[in-house]
């Protein structure tokens, strides 16, 4: 899914139709909204997991069925994942099965509108917090 033409990264913009558009899912909000809040490389498996968590607003993962979770990492990488990727919103590795967003998002107020989506409900929002 890496994408490798011959365009620098750096040099592309996404537009706020491509971002209105991405942000239209809610799926690809919340794996937004994660990515933008680790700000590093995430294995899909655990971004698959805070999605899982946002999705049933649960406190943790054994509130939530394991196809559920099965479900939200497939739906991820075989749809959203390579949708974001083309939209040039991030970045997915297969090597080392591994997202990262590639656009600093947080200058077009993007978690205020994530926030607002996921109705405000702020605790689990602050529970889903960098490792470092």
């Amino acid at each position: 899914m890496t994408g490798n033409d011959s365009q620098p990264v750096e040099d592309k913009q996404v537009t706020s139709d491509v971002l209105l558009k991405t942000l239209s899912n809610e799926r690809r909000r919340y794996a937004l909204y994660c990515l933008e809040r680790y700000q590093t490389p995430i294995a899909l498996a655990d971004l698959a997991d805070e999605v899982a968590r946002l999705e049933h607003n649960a406190q943790t993962l054994t509130q939530i069925p394991g196809e559920d979770i099965l479900q939200i990492y497939l739906d991820l990488y075989h749809c959203h994942i390579p949708k974001m990727e083309a939209a040039n919103l991030l970045e997915y590795t297969q090597e080392q099965d591994t997202v990262q967003l590639l656009q600093d998002l947080s200058e077009t107020k993007f978690n205020t509108i994530i926030e607002d989506c996921i109705d405000g409900d702020v605790d689990l929002i602050n529970e889903i917090q960098p490792e470092r």
